[in-house]
């Protein structure tokens, strides 16, 4: 192997123990599980089963930068009519599961 290449047991060690892997945020920081989530958003909103999934994934996401998980909820469910609120909730879940790199190639 020539210097400076890594094995990719290498790259997977570093990446396993970067800060920024290590800062994933696996919980909103307003529930106390997803349990929580799931009863709050329940009332909130009539989605299908994997579709809270993909919202408290996007949730997770928003709140990373700053934004709030049940603000970001109520604003949904208060600006919007109940069906573009229901399309732009698939729509940030559908983005969300883009696959960067099969966009760019």
């Amino acid at each position: 192997m020539a210097e400076g290449e890594k094995t990719m047991i290498e790259k997977q060690e570093i990446l396993m123990n970067s800060p920024a892997t290590a800062e994933v945020q696996t919980k909103l920081s307003r529930f106390s599980d997803y349990r929580e989530f799931l009863s709050f958003s329940k009332s909130l909103f009539q989605l299908k089963t994997e579709e809270y999934q993909g919202l408290f994934n996007v949730l997770l996401k928003l709140e990373s930068i700053g934004q709030d998980a049940v603000e970001t909820m109520l604003l949904l469910k208060s600006n919007a009519d109940e069906q573009d609120c229901y399309e732009l909730i698939r729509f940030m879940i559908l983005i969300d599961r883009l696959d960067m790199e099969d966009i760019l190639t």
